[in-house]
């Protein structure tokens, strides 16, 4: 019966497929024109020089490295201490990480110093920290378990 239906529903997708190319209402010349006209029309013009993420020099790379290894070691050494294990793990992953956010300030520093848009530079920052937040999350959890289930640490 399964794949009745899939059978069923295959035929119709590919049907829909080429039927996209068939249903057109409008002539071809008719698509140029428009294409035409809109290209004439829409031209993006750009008033400030678009930023390339090349364009960060190594050393600029390597102190990024260097603050996002600074801030991923004050995450997992204040998740090491006793009081965490006390409270609820995701209670203790946003302590954890409130403990040690202005150490990921001082990526945004580096990045803005180096000519990053600010967009950018908080998408990294919110990457980073998200990462950085589920790893410890899941290792608070794991602990937690680990506790509860007998387990010494």
């Amino acid at each position: 019966m399964k794949k009745l239906i899939i059978l069923i529903f295959s035929a119709l997708f590919i049907e829909a497929c080429t039927d996209e190319n068939k249903t057109s209402t409008t002539t071809p010349a008719t698509i140029t024109k428009d294409v035409q006209s809109t290209e004439s029309t829409a031209k993006p013009e750009s008033t400030t020089a678009a930023w390339n993420g090349s364009d960060l020099s190594d050393a600029t790379i390597k102190q990024v490295q260097e603050d996002k290894y600074i801030y991923t070691q004050c995450v997992y050494k204040e998740a090491q201490k006793q009081g965490y294990q006390k409270i609820d793990s995701r209670v203790a992953t946003d302590a954890v990480i409130k403990q040690c956010e202005s150490d990921l300030t001082k990526i945004r520093t580096t990045f803005i110093n180096a000519g990053v848009p600010k967009i950018i530079a908080d998408r990294y920052l919110r990457k980073t920290r998200i990462e950085v937040t589920r790893k410890i999350l899941h290792s608070l959890m794991f602990a937690e378990a680990a506790r509860k289930a007998g387990a010494t640490q």
